[in-house]
């Protein structure tokens, strides 16, 4: 049962308001992940299987969404948001009956590319120990 990975050392995301950021930190991009697609990337960051998180979309809300759903989750994996193991066995983590809302809601994914150059400047190299940080190299 294929189970999709992300690598949380490159991508780290954070719940705010019933949204989700997630940031790129080698390559510097930002997105925003909300509504249905914030409820989606919680069973990604799971490890739920594909299989298990498309059958709970077609129960609950109908082929529309589930194929949004789908198309949703191979966009994740065009831009490298995570990968998908296809040799991964064992069950899939569950979810609790009521971790669904009545409604999936948009999928919608925002990327903020504009942000690179700050994201991954790495001033940590910049610190002198006599002189504290961060450490501008003049005098």
């Amino acid at each position: 049962m294929a189970r999709f990975d992300v690598d949380g050392a490159r991508f780290l995301s954070d719940p705010l308001d019933g949204e989700i950021i997630v940031m790129d930190m080698l390559q510097g991009r930002l997105f925003l992940l909300e509504e249905g697609a914030a409820i989606l990337w919680e069973r990604v960051l799971r490890g739920q299987s594909r299989e298990s998180i498309m059958l709970a979309i077609q129960s609950r809300y109908g082929s529309a969404d589930h194929a949004a759903a789908e198309a949703f989750l191979n966009r994740l994996l065009a831009l490298g948001l995570m990968t998908e193991d296809l040799s991964a066995d064992g069950p899939s983590p569950e979810d609790a009956p009521d971790s669904w809302p009545p409604v999936l809601g948009e999928l919608r994914l925002t990327e903020y590319d504009d942000m690179t150059n700050i994201i991954t400047m790495d001033p940590i190299h910049d610190v002198d120990p006599k002189r504290g940080w961060p450490f501008d190299g003049r005098g």
